[in-house]
């Protein structure tokens, strides 16, 4: 019963995000925001309200080498920041007013070794995200999963996040964000996770990001999940295309057993690519390390800024 409220919520959410874009435009508001857009020499500058086509903000002395990290919204944050870098590492909160959504899909193989079920599992996840004033986020998720080749195919959890900034970025290197995030799962015990996100640039079109994870299953055996991920990138192409590398370290233990862990550690490279300034397509091949790890584990996720 609790994933099909999550379920309608996430529609609800979905109709609410049509009609807000639906609404119609005042023509003097928009003029007016033409005007303010023209720059002395009587070229026209950014006037738009979506992260690629905001006003940047200039600060003297300060001349970004790439567009994507300029400085643009309330939070003053670089464009980049905008859209997901990575597919398993979060960083800051997307600009305020932002409504976005995106499309998983997971697929993990699992070792032979492992003594546990040896079929494929495919996970599916669908998300809006909500830039909120005061650099706070809310994403909802509806989570679809189906495992082997028989496996049933439905809905398996709906998912509630909201993060929180501090500060806007740049007032502190690594720009600490706040994460939480509670489950509802379909027949399974939900789960309380908590994050620290942690993310900034080494130089121009060089970005980094890390996430410390606490994750804890409210019945079963109890599980505490701790992660740390981490991901690397750099820019290719301004706004279009970026290579990187990512992690995911994973330690799970019981009640009846805690600190004896099982643990799961993957690293893979990533790349992600922009075909439309509203899109980006993030893919990621992890090759799983150690006898806990699946052989390998693939993400796709693919957003749309509306």
């Amino acid at each position: 019963m609790k994933v099909w409220i999550a379920s309608l919520m996430f529609m609800a959410c979905i109709g609410v995000t049509g009609a807000l874009h639906a609404a119609p435009v005042d023509p003097a508001a928009e003029a007016g925001n033409q005007d303010e857009g023209s720059n002395e020499t009587g070229g026209e500058e950014a006037t738009g309200t979506h992260s690629w086509d905001a006003p940047a903000i200039k600060v003297e002395g300060k001349q970004p080498a790439l567009k994507e990290e300029e400085l643009i919204g309330s939070n003053e944050q670089p464009r980049w920041t905008s859209a997901r870098r990575w597919n398993r590492t979060r960083t800051y909160v997307i600009p305020e007013g932002e409504i976005e959504f995106e499309f998983w899909h997971r697929l993990t193989v699992p070792r032979r070794s492992n003594h546990d079920s040896e079929e494929v599992d495919n996970r599916f996840l669908l998300e809006v995200e909500f830039g909120l004033p005061l650099r706070f986020q809310l994403d909802i998720y509806l989570q679809l999963s189906k495992q082997g080749s028989e496996g049933n195919f439905g809905v398996s959890a709906g998912k509630f996040e909201v993060r929180w900034a501090p500060f806007k970025w740049g007032f502190i290197y690594t720009n600490p964000t706040l994460y939480l995030e509670y489950t509802m799962e379909n027949g399974e015990p939900d789960a309380l996770e908590g994050k620290i996100l942690l993310g900034d640039k080494i130089i121009d079109g060089l970005h980094w990001g890390v996430n410390f994870v606490f994750e804890h299953v409210l019945g079963g055996d109890h599980d505490n999940i701790y992660a740390i991920t981490a991901g690397i990138s750099y820019t290719v192409i301004d706004s279009f295309f970026s290579i990187g590398l990512e992690t995911e370290n994973e330690f799970v233990d019981t009640a009846e057993d805690r600190g004896d862990f099982v643990n799961e550690h993957l690293l893979g490279p990533s790349i992600q690519i922009k075909p439309l300034p509203q899109m980006h397509v993030n893919i990621v091949a992890y090759a799983g390390i150690g006898g806990h790890s699946p052989a390998f584990r693939t993400w796709v996720v693919i957003g749309w800024e509306f």
